[in-house]
């Protein structure tokens, strides 16, 4: 994150930082989007009693999925994503983890890398099968519909 303009340390478990995240993307994506309406339609009313109204609600909808629903199911699978070396970070449920137990098992910078394996070729991607009597039904070009036989 060097290449941002600011840059704010907060003592917050991950969890909470996602949520903080989607709710600026959702508040950039609902600003922007009534902007360029505005821009298109100036009869509109820039901020409406309606756009307020759905920028507060979806906001809401926003912290009620990460306070009650991500602390209700977590979603786990040893094929997430597919990944050939088994070697990423699942998201975890929301913990009360703090930014200094994640520090401690964080890995060290110089710390050697697992050997990256040759993955298994794919397999050949054939053509679907063809009809077994492809005269029987045949596209009339003139009307593209099939001729019965």
């Amino acid at each position: 994150m060097d290449n941002t303009f600011f840059n704010f340390k907060l003592d917050l478990e991950p969890n909470v930082i996602d949520m903080i995240y989607d709710i600026i993307r959702m508040s950039t994506i609902q600003l922007v989007t009534q902007i360029m309406f505005y821009m298109n339609n100036s009869s509109l009313s820039l901020f409406s009693e309606t756009f307020i109204k759905t920028f507060v609600f979806i906001n809401i909808s926003i912290l009620f999925y990460y306070l009650v629903i991500r602390k209700l199911f977590s979603f786990i699978s040893d094929d997430y994503l597919r990944v050939e070396d088994k070697n990423y970070t699942p998201t975890p449920p929301m913990t009360s983890r703090t930014s200094n137990d994640l520090q401690k098992a964080a890995p060290t910078p110089n710390a050697p890398t697992p050997p990256v394996t040759a993955a298994a070729p794919m397999p050949p991607i054939l053509p679907p099968p063809m009809p077994a009597s492809p005269a029987a039904n045949s596209p009339n070009a003139a009307t593209n519909t099939a001729i019965p036989a």
